[in-house]
Protein backbone atom coordinates (compact mmCIF):
# COMPACT_ATOMS: atom_id res chain seq x y z
CA UNK A 1 0.00 0.00 0.00
CA UNK A 2 1.08 3.19 -0.82
CA UNK A 3 1.13 6.16 1.97
CA UNK A 4 -2.07 7.43 0.68
CA UNK A 5 -3.39 4.60 1.27
CA UNK A 6 -2.05 3.90 5.01
CA UNK A 7 -3.35 7.39 6.42
CA UNK A 8 -7.04 6.44 4.77
CA UNK A 9 -7.05 3.27 6.60
CA UNK A 10 -5.64 5.02 9.72
CA UNK A 11 -8.20 7.50 9.64
CA UNK A 12 -11.05 4.94 9.34
CA UNK A 13 -10.11 3.39 12.16
CA UNK A 14 -9.85 6.30 14.07
CA UNK A 15 -13.28 6.91 13.48
CA UNK A 16 -14.52 3.32 14.12
CA UNK A 17 -13.02 3.73 17.28
CA UNK A 18 -15.47 7.20 18.10
CA UNK A 19 -18.92 6.12 16.47
CA UNK A 20 -18.78 1.54 17.00
CA UNK A 21 -18.86 1.97 20.98
CA UNK A 22 -21.96 4.69 20.97
CA UNK A 23 -23.34 3.25 18.06
CA UNK A 24 -23.40 -0.54 19.71
CA UNK A 25 -24.66 0.75 23.35
CA UNK A 26 -27.22 2.44 21.65
CA UNK A 27 -29.12 -0.21 19.95
CA UNK A 28 -27.00 -3.43 19.82
CA UNK A 29 -29.06 -6.14 18.05
CA UNK A 30 -30.46 -3.93 14.94
CA UNK A 31 -27.03 -1.94 14.46
CA UNK A 32 -25.06 -5.52 14.34
CA UNK A 33 -28.10 -6.80 11.92
CA UNK A 34 -27.43 -4.12 10.04
CA UNK A 35 -23.61 -3.83 9.98
CA UNK A 36 -23.80 -7.20 8.85
CA UNK A 37 -26.21 -6.97 6.08
CA UNK A 38 -23.97 -3.64 4.94
CA UNK A 39 -20.84 -5.94 4.89
CA UNK A 40 -22.81 -8.17 2.76
CA UNK A 41 -23.58 -5.92 0.23
CA UNK A 42 -19.86 -4.56 0.32
CA UNK A 43 -18.45 -8.27 -0.05
CA UNK A 44 -20.97 -8.98 -2.99
CA UNK A 45 -19.67 -5.46 -4.64
CA UNK A 46 -16.31 -6.40 -4.29
CA UNK A 47 -16.54 -10.16 -5.83
CA UNK A 48 -18.91 -8.63 -8.52
CA UNK A 49 -16.16 -6.38 -9.39
CA UNK A 50 -13.20 -8.25 -9.15
CA UNK A 51 -14.64 -11.17 -11.13
CA UNK A 52 -16.85 -9.37 -14.54
CA UNK A 53 -15.02 -6.05 -13.94
CA UNK A 54 -13.73 -3.23 -14.66
CA UNK A 55 -16.70 -2.14 -16.56
CA UNK A 56 -16.05 -0.01 -19.15
CA UNK A 57 -18.38 2.79 -18.78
Amino acid sequence: METVDWLSLTALAMVAVLVVPGALRHNRGVVLRNAALWLAVIVALVWGYERFGPFGF
